[in-house]
């Protein structure tokens, strides 16, 4: 790697978009070739929460699920995922033709929506092949095992899969250290549905009032043994600046808040993810 040479007995290669590079730069084959594919979502302002109880899905396409509207822990409705085929392993653009589509399709499913303003936009990209199924291969002479084609589905399927890993290797010996009371860094709370920080005394104040963010959240987040290195790092830790507004109001006290903290005054960038 650019850091050195990385020793180890065993290696699982679950590498994503790139799994299949993986493999053909270590191993020399490639039982497999990722074809990216983009899913494009629209989120409904939180206006909407409470429009819908439950997932409405269609009937399953060949290639995907299909178009789902459902509502968030956050309190918004999205719509999504497209399934776009594309060369691109990062290019996760959104395009206005395809936004104005699923915009469509979410008013026809629901036409109350129609009123609803839309808060936010974004795209992922699935790690497909061109199996529908996932494509895990153990090279037991070699202590190699690949998980690759994963997509959507292994946010449900990672339990069982790392399962599985751990019955591959303990075929070949390999020594699992059981770790007692193991330290979980607790997950911040930022479900609609459940009680939130600036419910509790002493927060401080609310800096994001769209998505009622702390400042006592936000302080906590540059706290962490993993602490946000930047603004986007704050984002995905407490959902500040992803409210309605998009950061417009709370960003001038985000700056007040994160000063010195960050390689520029607002931290915008890709220093942390």
């Amino acid at each position: 790697t650019k850091q050195g040479q990385v020793r180890t007995r065993y290696v699982v290669n679950c590498a994503g978009l790139y799994g299949d590079i993986v493999d053909r730069n270590v191993l020399g084959t490639v039982g497999f070739t990722i074809k990216p594919r983009k899913g494009q979502f629209v989120v409904f302002d939180k206006a909407a929460g409470k429009l819908l109880n439950s997932v409405i899905l269609p009937v399953p396409t060949e290639r995907s699920k299909g178009i789902v509207l459902f509502p968030t822990i956050f309190g918004n409705l999205a719509v999504g995922p497209t399934a776009e085929e594309q060369e691109s392993r990062n290019d996760a653009s959104v395009d206005k033709e395809t936004l104005i589509s699923l915009t469509k399709q979410a008013i026809q499913k629901l036409p109350n929506l129609a009123d609803i303003p839309v808060t936010a936009t974004y795209a992922g990209i699935r790690s497909a092949t061109e199996e529908k199924h996932y494509r895990v291969t153990h090279e037991s002479d070699r202590n190699w095992i690949t998980l690759g084609g994963i997509r959507s589905t292994g946010l449900t399927g990672a339990l069982g899969l790392a399962q599985h890993v751990q019955n591959l290797l303990s075929k070949q010996s390999a020594d699992f250290v059981v770790v007692e009371n193991p330290k979980v860094q607790p997950v911040p709370n930022l479900a609609e549905h459940l009680p939130r920080d600036y419910q509790t005394p002493g927060y401080g104040e609310v800096v994001c009032h769209c998505e009622m963010v702390t400042q006592r959240e936000i302080l906590a987040s540059l706290e962490k043994p993993i602490p946000a290195g930047s603004l986007d790092g704050i984002k995905r830790r407490t959902r500040a600046t992803m409210g309605r507004c998009q950061g417009f109001y709370c960003s001038a006290r985000l700056a007040e808040l994160t000063k010195g903290k960050f390689t520029n005054s607002l931290g915008f960038g890709d220093s942390d993810e």
